[in-house]
């Protein structure tokens, strides 16, 4: 095993839900954004594994809606998925840039919001935290 490989798997294996979320996303833009230059090289085989390999990460995005609580939010959640692997997959068959784009746009703005999720949980976290920690008492110290 690389040390490369022995990151990526000790970072996987120590990231949170939140992080492993982001690491999809990122993972599916990362492959769209790949598709889309094929696309517009003409190199259409390479498109084709690109664009499947985002709409697989896409797939595990929906395949991690499970939420009870939010049913309505799920719902909405997963529509916007299907609707990014179905433009994923009409770019791929109509060889449409276009079409890549639109995911591509659908997938940045819910990596955005994913952030700011992430980061306004996190000062929601830090508000809640025992007044011990204000006074300059740390475990970790």
């Amino acid at each position: 095993m690389s040390f490369t490989t022995e990151y990526l798997e000790s970072k996987v294996l120590t990231a949170t839900p939140h992080q492993l979320h982001l690491m999809v996303i990122d993972g599916a833009i990362r492959y769209a954004i790949a598709g889309e230059s094929a696309l517009l090289a003409g190199d259409f085989a390479r498109a084709e594994a690109q664009l499947v390999r985002s709409n697989q990460c896409v797939a595990e995005l929906i395949a991690g809606l499970k939420h009870p609580q939010y049913p309505k939010l799920v719902d909405r959640l997963r529509s916007v998925f299907v609707f990014v692997q179905r433009a994923l997959s009409e770019g791929d068959r109509r060889h449409d840039p276009r079409r890549v784009a639109d995911a591509l746009s659908v997938l940045r703005l819910h990596r955005n919001s994913w952030i700011a999720l992430g980061k306004k949980l996190a000062e929601e976290a830090a508000a809640a935290m025992p007044q011990e920690a204000e006074s300059g008492f740390s475990w970790a110290s």
